[in-house]
C-alpha cells in the first residue's frame, strides 16, 4: 500500500489497510465487505433510540453524549424494528486506528438508500457527519432513521459504507472532457456516447430523468409491515409501493415529502481507475435529494455501454412537476490510487444489470424491460 499517492483506495489497498489494522471490527472483516472501492460498514448489537439528531463537539465521546440522552438503550442481538422516523443511534462494529495521512467517508448503501433508510456516521470529538479524520483512533457510530417504513435490522447488517483516500482527486472539467473523448463516460439507450457539451459542466457529468418507459417509477406507500433487511428477494412491491406509469401528459407530480424511485435516461460508466459520487445538480433546478448512496464503484458499467443509475428522490420544500430529459442528478468521478483488480459486476453485485427503475434487493424483482 502506497500511501504517498493521492487518490481513493481500490480493494487490494483496502485489505492492507485492515490488514494493518488501521480499520478493525470486533468480529472477522470479511472478504465481502471488501467492494471495489469501499467498504461495507456492520451495526453492532448496541442500539440507543434518541429524541432527536445530535453530533459530538471536540474532545466529547459519542458513547458519553447518547448515554446521557438516549430515551432507551436496545440490542439487536435478535432482530428488532426500527420505527418509522424514530432517530436511532447503532455503534459500528469496525472501528479506527487511521494513520495521519488516511482519511474516510461514508454513505449510505444503495439498498439503504431505495428504501428510505437514512444512515449518517458519527464519531469521537468530530461536529460533522460521515467524515472521519485522517489519524483517527476510536469507535465508529452511525445514525438510522427509517423515514417510509419500519425496518428490522439485527447486528452484523451492513447499511453504509465507506472510502478511505489520502488526498481525494476530483476530476475537472478538462480532465472529464479528456477520459469522456477517450472513453466515454456517458451513453444514451442505442449505444451512441453523450455529448459532452451537453453532459459535462462545472466538474461534473450531468444525467436527465427517464420518463419514457411503461414503467419509469415507484412511490413509497404507508404499510404495516416492516422491511427486514436480512431477508433478501421476499418482500413484495405492492406491499410497499405504488408503481408509476408513464405520464399521460408529459408531466411527473412528485409530492413534497413522498418518496420516489427512479431513473436516469443516460447510462453511465465507471472506467476501473476512477471511482464517482452521485450528487444532486443543482440547488437552483429543485430542492430534493436526489441520491442516497453516493458511491459507484469503479467498473460500473463498463462492460455494456453504461448501466442506468436508479434515482431516490425525495422534494423537501415545495411540489415538484418533473419532465423526461428533465436534468436531475450529477456525477463527480475521482481518482484512485492505482486501477481496481476487482471491478464492480465481478463478483456478482445487486445492480451490476439494472435497466430502469430497479428496488433494493429486499424486494421480489420486479424491474420491467425499459424503454
Amino acid at each position: 500500500m502506497n500511501l504517498s499517492t493521492p487518490g481513493t483506495l481500490a480493494a487490494d489497498d483496502l485489505h492492507a489497510l485492515i490488514a494493518s489494522g488501521a480499520i478493525r471490527s470486533n468480529a472477522d472483516i470479511t472478504d465481502g465487505q471488501v467492494q471495489p472501492s469501499s467498504l461495507d460498514l456492520t451495526i453492532s448489537s448496541e442500539v440507543f433510540r434518541m429524541p432527536g439528531s445530535i453530533l459530538p463537539l471536540p474532545g466529547e465521546s459519542v458513547r458519553q453524549l447518547v448515554e446521557g440522552l438516549a430515551l432507551e438503550k436496545l440490542s439487536c442481538t435478535n432482530p428488532l424494528c426500527l420505527v418509522r422516523d424514530a432517530v436511532y443511534v447503532i455503534r459500528l462494529r469496525e472501528s479506527c486506528a487511521l494513520p495521519e495521512v488516511i482519511q474516510l467517508y461514508t454513505n449510505s448503501k444503495s439498498s439503504s438508500g431505495r428504501i428510505d433508510l437514512a444512515t449518517r456516521v458519527i464519531c469521537d470529538g468530530n461536529p460533522r457527519y460521515d467524515r472521519i479524520p485522517a489519524g483517527y483512533h476510536g469507535d465508529l457510530w452511525i445514525e438510522l432513521v427509517p423515514r417510509s417504513f419500519d425496518c428490522v435490522v439485527r447486528s452484523g447488517d451492513s447499511v453504509n459504507q465507506a472510502i478511505a483516500f489520502t488526498q481525494r482527486q476530483i476530476l475537472d472539467d478538462a480532465a472529464l472532457r479528456q477520459r469522456h473523448q477517450d472513453s466515454p463516460l456517458l451513453y444514451q439507450e442505442a449505444g451512441v456516447s453523450v455529448s459532452a457539451e451537453t453532459s459535462i459542466m462545472d466538474g461534473r457529468v450531468v444525467m436527465r430523468a427517464h420518463l419514457n418507459a411503461p414503467l419509469v417509477g415507484w412511490m413509497a406507500r404507508s404499510s404495516h409491515k416492516p422491511v427486514v433487511l436480512h431477508r433478501l428477494a421476499s418482500h413484495h412491491p405492492q406491499d410497499f409501493f405504488t408503481p408509476l406509469e408513464r405520464p399521460r401528459s408529459g408531466f411527473m407530480f412528485l409530492e413534497k415529502d413522498r418518496f420516489y424511485i427512479l431513473s436516469t435516461d443516460e447510462r453511465v460508466v465507471v472506467p476501473i481507475d476512477l471511482a464517482c459520487e452521485m450528487v444532486p445538480y443543482d440547488p437552483a433546478a429543485g430542492e430534493f435529494r436526489a441520491h442516497y448512496a453516493g458511491f459507484f464503484d469503479p467498473g460500473w458499467g463498463a462492460t455494456c455501454n453504461g448501466t442506468r443509475a436508479v434515482l431516490e428522490v425525495r422534494p423537501h420544500a415545495d411540489d415538484l412537476v418533473l419532465r423526461h430529459g428533465q436534468p436531475i442528478c450529477a456525477m463527480a468521478y475521482e481518482r484512485l490510487t492505482s486501477p481496481c483488480s476487482r471491478p464492480y459486476g465481478s463478483a456478482g453485485n445487486n445492480y451490476a444489470d439494472q435497466n430502469g427503475p430497479r428496488l433494493s434487493k429486499h424486494f421480489i424483482s420486479s424491474e420491467p424491460d425499459s424503454a
